[in-house]
């Protein structure tokens, strides 16, 4: 049987492999997706006339392990070809008159993606969908455009999903195209995070929005976690023992005075279990809570609840960086109220111990080390004010300081926690059973400093998940740089840097691209301080920017524009695949000259002054702007060599007005034609003298049909007095002059930004 199966599936691997199905990425948010085929599990689509009930019934009857899948409303069946008898399937895929076609299914980081017939792209805002039409109607079967501008496509083939929705999105017509895959939509399934206000404040238990460490955004930027993920988390406190939430990742640790404790817990010790579940319980297991750093391992060094003296806790330090090879040292304890000022204790062989574990920890680039500031409402004790250890006091959830977390000059961070004493509204992990705070595996009333500084392990964790290579003083750094300003603008003793920023951390702690901003010949751009042992490839994108290679491996990638008249922004990412996953790194560039387009009228009053204006962004570098007139000798620019300018014209006629724009490629230009007028050309003043009625009407013949029509008509006399005030007019108007004296008055007429001044006559 387990032969025959073989078979069946080198065979779908031969036949599916062979086609365009081969391909192995798709294209979304303007990068490669990375998918594979799964040739085990087949997607069937029956046919729309068809009734399919009974294959579907041989397809039940035939299955022995996995539970297939119907999706009644799609005519679409998924099946596992291990559970059936080659032949017994083959005969029922060939010879039913209900199948329309099956296809493996395809997998991104294990998530299934069960493809379709049809294709979803948005054209660019200065592109036709006639155009994608034109060029690729030989795989269309059908589409239709939805109100949202949105085309989907029947493809004629649905082999063909992969490749052509690569190639429709790489003809750099559309803002976007790929497969319509069908997914699995599923609830999240950790039950208690929708209680951790903490990694995602949405308002629980009263809090104020947004008030949490931001680490939804660092989850989804390093993507799925990998299991193989070797970062050590050290927590120096009562105590850890395996649980349920942790997936088997306690290791074995360290108790002081007892050389086969290996770091478990004594009878009533619960303290440190809860402060590793914020640092590191599983994701997405149906259970419990989710940890900032799921798949960190912990490292349980118990140093409380024990008779400990100096030697012993410097011991369990460095056992904590040296035989532990902890990578972070999480300590949620202290020596007590009082010990801050400059008779407070000191002991130089802690001191000694946490200096080691920075300077020599993980291969020389150091531990880091983090404390809570401590729950005493006062100065910050030893050992939490020794210099270099990251120091996180308490903010509640809505971001005000607990009145009992110390702060000080030695502050580094907060983050969102609850009341102490188990007085707390903080989820994580307890003891399993009744050992601990509570009769059950979970705790809901932890708070304190205690809960604030594993927060901040947990995002160095993530941090060094992404990028391995960083030092100590690196990761303490970025995680100050990165926090939420909080209180004061800049730092202040109460909230030191502010609240820890998970996402904005994990961004800034990626491996930095070393390369010009702007691309004007063939360049080199390197991917600096790559993780050792993992492997790296890149890709640029739009494609039609470039020449040669848009895609590679290695911390290299060598670019050339396509062309000298090549011009856009282009987007060059690294992925970096290591023992914690595959992760991005990104840099955005500018390709060739600057583009700028003039921005005016096209026709002006002669003697006016009007405003022109170039287009252009940042990212292109445009340094200098140079403006010019062809004729000359009859303008006036104001503002030369910037982006915006004032003109004026002194005589009539056509001109051109020209744009030269710098960046680091060179200078590009542009131009648009000016029609300066003499608007009394364009105005006629009947009859003139008048005793009655006097007409003014707009030439639209000389002035043309297209321009501007609206005028304002009033008659002053000759010392100035309105007579007649401002009216508006469209083409034409007239003045009721009857009641006027004989004499010589002016007709005002404002056109555009013209002011039009006539002498008229009155005669009785």
């Amino acid at each position: 049987m387990k032969k025959f199966v073989l078979l069946l599936v080198c065979y779908l691997t031969v036949v599916f492999g062979n086609n365009s199905f081969s391909q192995d990425y798709y294209w979304s948010s303007d990068r490669k997706i990375s998918i594979v085929k799964d040739t085990s599990i087949l997607l069937i689509k029956f046919k729309e006339d068809h009734d399919f009930k009974s294959t579907w019934d041989l397809f039940k009857d035939n299955k022995t392990t996995h539970k297939n899948i119907l999706m009644e409303e799609k005519k679409i069946a998924i099946i596992n070809i291990t559970d059936y008898d080659p032949s017994k399937l083959e005969e029922i895929l060939n010879n039913s008159s209900s199948i329309e076609y099956y296809t493996p299914i395809f997998k991104s980081n294990n998530t299934p993606l069960y493809p379709t017939d049809k294709i979803i792209l948005k054209p660019k805002s200065d592109r036709d969908f006639s155009e994608i039409n034109r060029k690729f109607s030989n795989y269309f079967s059908s589409f239709y455009k939805n109100r949202y501008g949105v085309y989907i496509i029947t493809l004629n083939n649905y082999s063909n999903l992969i490749p052509v929705s690569n190639e429709i999105y790489e003809s750099n017509l559309t803002e976007y195209c790929h497969p319509n895959f069908i997914v699995e939509l599923q609830h999240d399934n950790d039950p208690l995070y929708p209680e951790q206000y903490y990694l995602n404040n949405t308002g629980q238990f009263g809090g104020t929005v947004g008030i949490d460490i931001n680490v939804l955004g660092a989850w989804n930027s390093i993507g799925t976690f990998s299991g193989e993920c070797n970062i050590n988390v050290a927590i120096l406190d009562d105590g850890v023992e395996n649980h349920e939430d942790f997936d088997g990742r306690v290791l074995l640790g360290h108790t002081i005075g007892n050389p086969t404790g290996f770091g478990a817990p004594g009878a009533g010790s619960a303290h440190g279990q809860a402060c590793a579940g914020i640092v590191s319980a599983t994701h997405n297991n149906e259970l419990g809570i989710k940890g900032v750093a799921p798949y960190t391992n912990i490292i349980p060094v118990r140093i409380l609840g024990v008779a400990a003296d100096l030697i012993d806790i410097a011991d369990a330090v460095d056992w904590a960086w040296d035989e532990g090879l902890a990578d972070i040292l999480s300590n949620s304890w202290g020596l007590g109220p009082g010990n801050c000022t400059l008779t407070g204790v000191d002991f130089n062989n802690i001191i000694d111990a946490y200096d080691r574990a920075r300077d020599q920890g993980r291969g020389g680039l150091g531990s880091i080390v983090v404390f809570s500031s401590g729950n005493h409402g006062s100065c910050i004790s030893f050992p939490r004010n020794i210099n270099g250890v990251i120091t996180v006091g308490a903010i509640n959830n809505n971001g005000q300081i607990w009145n009992y977390s110390n702060t000080g000059p030695e502050m580094d961070l907060v983050a969102p926690s609850g009341d102490t004493d188990l007085n707390g509204n903080v989820r994580t992990t307890d003891r399993m059973g009744n050992n601990g705070y509570e009769n059950g595996n979970y705790t809901n009333r932890f708070g304190g400093t205690s809960a604030a500084a594993p927060q901040v392990a947990g995002v160095a964790a993530l941090m060094l998940s992404v990028n391995p290579n960083l030092t100590e003083e690196q990761v303490r750094t970025i995680l100050q740089q990165t926090a939420t300003d909080m209180g004061p603008i800049g730092f202040d003793n109460t909230f030191g840097f502010g609240r820890v920023n998970a996402h904005a951390a994990v961004q800034a702690a990626l491996p930095t691209i070393s390369g010009p901003d702007y691309l004007c010949s063939t360049t080199t751009f390197t991917l600096q301080n790559a993780p050792v042992g993992s492997t790296v490839s890149w890709t640029v994108s739009p494609n039609h920017l470039f020449s040669g290679s848009t895609s590679g491996n290695g911390t290299n990638a060598s670019l050339s524009p396509a062309s000298w008249g090549t011009s856009g922004q282009a987007t060059l990412t690294f992925s970096i695949e290591g023992d914690c996953g595959t992760v991005e790194s990104s840099t955005e560039f500018w390709v060739g000259r600057a583009i700028s387009y003039i921005e005016g009228p096209y026709d002006m009053a002669v003697n006016t002054v009007e405003n022109y204006f170039a287009t252009g962004n940042p990212y292109m570098g445009i340094t200098d702007y140079q403006w010019s007139v062809f004729p000359s000798g009859y303008h006036w620019i104001g503002n030369q060599g910037t982006n915006g300018i004032t003109l004026s014209f002194s005589a009539t006629g056509l001109y051109s007005l020209e744009l030269d724009v710098v960046n680091p490629c060179c200078a590009r230009g542009s131009e648009i034609g000016i029609y300066v007028y003499n608007p009394w050309e364009h105005f006629t003043l009947y009859p003139n003298p008048t005793s009655d009625i006097l007409h003014i009407s707009l030439d639209l013949e000389a002035r043309g049909r297209g321009g501007d029509q609206d005028f304002e008509v009033s008659l002053y006399d000759g010392q100035g007095r309105e007579l007649i005030p401002a009216k508006q007019a469209h083409q034409e108007a007239s003045l009721d002059l009857s009641r006027i004296p004989k004499g010589f008055y002016y007709v005002h007429i404002h056109y555009r930004d013209a002011l039009l001044r006539r002498q008229i006559r009155v005669e009785r």
